[in-house]
């Protein structure tokens, strides 16, 4: 079953690079072909959150199978107009990037295990200046020991405080999820290169550092004698959230062609033939006066471009 899902999964990942590069009116038909293959993959992800008692990811991958055959839906109609509908370009390059570098650095044991080493040890060095004391043990592969992974035993790095295991830093506690899809967004838009790089030079770095504070407090909260559920669930993710939100609220202010694409996302169920103009309701439910100057920059000059043609 796990030959076949990583079958699905990176088929799909393929079938969105060449919906990303290729030149070709059939790039659509890629990218449906991988938005279904995407919605099976995550669609199959279904029982095991149910058995696990996870209610929010199981209702996340049930929802999973229909939004994505939407959006495979709308690449086929792509086609048959011979169109090309930014929004959609740009989610099914931000899949192709967030998907290949998350999965393939999991799949790859000696990648990950190296990025979990990298920031166990981070992370245990900036807790000794807070506390010394810390220290990492050894890598476990969890039976992981070639090329590709064979099981689904999280690969981990213990932290060690007095020479006893306190918490296991996995490939969740890296950050590469947050890094992966924030920084995919951001080639799908058609911003200038400098600021894209500056956007990812902003955005990578920051995150990985954040990550690293949200992991020091957790641990040391827990080592203090407060409970688990509470630091990890409660004060960690909340830090992770807050940082996701300031992080996406810079990048919506030196791009703003990704406010424009979202904001076309959300208007897929109003495209019901060709030359839909997703820019035309920017702000539909907040109203024009809630734009972001840079948007509100953006269609102007797209506006002027269109009259000089």
């Amino acid at each position: 079953m796990t030959v076949a899902l990583d079958l699905l999964l990176f088929a799909g990942i393929v079938l969105f690079g060449i919906g990303a590069f290729w030149k070709d009116r059939r790039v659509h038909l890629a990218r449906a072909a991988a938005w279904a293959l995407f919605g099976l993959f995550w669609f199959a992800q279904f029982p095991g959150y149910v058995e696990k008692g996870d209610p929010l990811n199981a209702l996340g991958t049930a929802a999973s199978l229909p939004a994505f055959l939407f959006l495979a839906h709308h690449e086929r109609l792509s086609y048959r107009w011979d169109e090309e509908y930014a929004p959609l370009r740009f989610l099914a390059v931000g899949a192709f990037w967030a998907a290949g570098i998350y999965f393939v650095v999991d799949r790859i044991p000696a990648l990950s295990g190296g990025l979990i080493e990298l920031v166990a040890n981070h992370t245990a060095g900036l807790l000794n200046a807070v506390d010394p004391g810390y220290a990492v043990g050894a890598l476990n592969f969890g039976g992981n020991t070639g090329p590709w992974r064979v099981n689904e035993a999280e690969i981990y790095a213990p932290i060690t405080n007095g020479g006893a295991d306190l918490v296991n830093i996995i490939l969740a506690c890296t950050a590469l999820q947050g890094i992966a899809i924030t920084a995919a967004l951001v080639p799908g838009t058609t911003d200038p290169p400098r600021r894209k790089a500056l956007v990812l030079g902003i955005l990578v770095p920051t995150t990985y550092a954040m990550n690293l504070v949200r992991n020091v407090v957790v641990i040391h909260l827990y080592a203090g004698g407060d409970a688990w559920e509470f630091v990890h669930n409660g004060v960690g993710k909340g830090l992770s959230f807050l940082v996701l939100v300031v992080l996406m609220l810079v990048a919506f202010w030196l791009l703003p062609e990704l406010y424009l694409n979202i904001n076309g996302v959300f208007e897929l169920p109003w495209r019901k033939r060709p030359g839909h103009d997703h820019r035309k309701h920017v702000g539909r439910i907040l109203g024009r006066l809630a734009r972001p100057k840079a948007v509100e920059r953006t269609l102007e000059d797209d506006e002027r471009g269109d009259r000089k043609a």
